[in-house]
């Protein structure tokens, strides 16, 4: 509407300009005016022009001044012509990102619509776990009613099971007991049966002895000890081995008196021997030994064997122990002793005690032990133990000739 009036007041304005410079240029040829030398009626013709133009020099003044739009046409055209195009720029840029909205638009409405469907069915999976939330609470209500009658029953089992876990407990104390007694019969037993073998090998040394002995005159047997050559552990190997030839040396003095001969030893044997020695940290014993059965006028072959010089029996150690019957008489006892005495001499040997070079025995109990003994065992009625002790340190080439003898009434 403001533009129209522009127009209007533009055109009013030219009408009243060409009105005006007509009138002028009529005025000025009626009066003949003349200007710059020039002919009246040419006079008159520019003084209209010019008349003219200052007329349209002050209207368009009085339109800028009146009319901002009029002003912003005249002198700012070029920039206006510029925020035109800009404008139309951001125009298409807007139409564009309107364009990308209404698809976006569309996209969000399409996963509106899905997110929706999808919502139905959360819904509807709601609804069913309301369901079942509901029935499981029915259930829990229902276990915790069945807990709480299982609870009633099991502080009733408990009662019965500390009642049970006493006695189960007792019954293993009670079965730990009786293992330990059955640890020490098989202990025992074994014991027993280790030293029937000993005594079936020592009896049948015996025989193999007394076969011999009548079918010939044997001087020497084969694996009779001969000499036993101790040496410390602190010894020199080199004077270890002078000991032992030294040794060897007086046996064959030994053998010579008898009539026999010592073969002699090879260098060989000595060596490895001494190897063995070197390789031990206590203090050893070489036990010279008789190769093979000789007769008299023989020659004596030897060998050695290692063994360790240590206490075997220390005083107070339990060297064997023997069951005595109820029913056994005095009469008896000796029989019982000598038996005894073959325990001690299988234990003793199976502790790798060495025997007497000249009597092959290991030890003796003297007549007044057995005496002593055998009224201890008849001031106690029933199955009687005797335990036998070492009344001292026995060492391994000792002779066992002092003990201690307890008798206590069988167990059982």
């Amino acid at each position: 509407m403001h533009t129209f009036l522009n127009i209007a007041v533009i055109i009013i304005v030219a009408a009243v300009v060409a009105t005006l410079g007509d009138r002028v240029g009529r005025v000025a040829a009626k009066r003949h005016v003349a200007f710059l030398g020039l002919r009246p009626r040419l006079a008159a013709a520019w003084i209209a022009v010019f008349t003219g133009m200052l007329i349209a020099l002050a209207t368009l003044g009085l339109v800028t001044l009146i009319s901002r739009d009029a002003r912003e046409m005249l002198f700012h055209f070029d920039e206006i012509k510029a925020r035109e195009t800009q404008l139309k720029g951001e125009v298409e840029t807007l139409e564009f990102n309107r364009k990308s909205l209404v698809e976006d638009n569309q996209k969000l409405e399409k996963s509106l619509s899905e997110v929706s469907q999808v919502l139905a069915d959360k819904e509807q999976e709601a609804e069913a776990l309301v369901t079942q939330i509901e029935e499981g609470n029915a259930r829990r209500a229902a276990l915790e009613r069945e807990m709480a009658a299982v609870e009633r029953k099991l502080k009733t089992s408990q009662a019965d099971l500390a009642s049970s876990q006493q006695r189960l407990n007792d019954l293993r104390a009670e079965l730990q007991r009786l293992d330990e007694q059955v640890g020490t019969l098989r202990e025992t037993k074994n014991g027993m049966e280790k030293e029937a073998r000993q005594l079936e090998e020592r009896l049948e040394e015996q025989k193999q002895r007394l076969d011999a002995l009548r079918s010939g005159n044997i001087e020497i047997e084969v694996n009779q000890p001969l000499r036993y050559v101790s040496l410390p552990a602190k010894m020199t190997l080199p004077d270890s081995q002078r000991t032992l030839i030294t040794a060897l040396d007086g046996l064959r003095k030994q053998l010579e008196a008898r009539g026999l001969t010592l073969k002699p030893v090879p260098a060989a044997s000595v060596g490895q021997i001494m190897n063995s020695v070197s390789l031990a940290t206590d203090d050893v014993i070489v036990v010279v030994l008789s190769a093979n059965n000789v007769l008299a006028g023989d020659t004596v072959e030897v060998d050695f064997e290692l063994a360790l010089d240590r206490v075997v029996f220390r005083q107070g150690e339990i060297i064997t122990r023997a069951n005595i019957e109820a029913d056994v008489t005095r009469d008896e006892l000796p029989q019982f002793f000598a038996n005894a005495l073959a325990a001690v001499r299988a234990a003793a040997l199976s502790r790798g005690m060495l025997p007497d070079i000249t009597t092959g025995d290991i030890g003796v109990i003297s007549a007044g032990d057995i005496a002593g003994v055998a009224d201890e065992i008849e001031q106690i009625q029933g199955r009687r133990v005797l335990e036998i002790h070492a009344g001292k340190d026995f060492r391994t080439t000792d002779v066992l000739d002092s003990f201690q003898f307890t008798v206590k009434p069988a167990k059982g």
